[in-house]
C-alpha cells in the first residue's frame, strides 16, 4: 500500500505530528490527503512551500533520502545510515546498545 511523506527539501528529514498523544512521521495514504495536509502546516506557519515536499514513501526511502557516516558506538567502524533511522536502529547510540 503506497503511503505519502511531508519532508524537508535540503535535509530530508522527515515533518513529525502529534497524533494520539506520540510524536510520529507525518505520513498519508493518499496523494491528496498529503497535501491538504501540507497546505494546513503552511496555513498555520509550521512548514514553508518553497522550504518542504511531498513524495511516495518507497520512493523517498529508495531516492530522496540522504546518508550519513557514523561510528559503531562498540565496534568504532563507521557505517552508513540514513538521517531519519531511529536512535533505536542506529548502533551508533547508547539506545541501541542497551535495548
Amino acid at each position: 500500500m503506497k503511503s505519502y511523506v511531508i519532508y524537508e527539501l535540503e535535509s530530508t528529514y522527515l515533518v513529525r505530528i502529534m497524533r494520539n498523544g506520540y510524536w510520529c512521521d507525518a505520513s498519508y495514504k493518499s496523494e491528496g490527503a498529503a497535501k491538504a495536509a501540507f497546505n494546513r502546516m503552511a496555513a498555520e506557519g509550521k512548514v514553508a512551500l518553497e522550504t518542504h515536499g511531498i513524495a511516495e514513501s518507497d520512493y523517498f526511502h529508495a531516492s530522496i533520502e540522504k546518508k550519513v557516516i557514523k561510528h559503531n558506538l562498540m565496534s568504532g567502524k563507521p557505517f552508513e545510515i540514513a538521517v531519519n533511522e531511529p536512535a533505536s536502529c542506529d548502533p551508533s547510540t547508547e539506545t541501541y546498545w542497551s535495548m
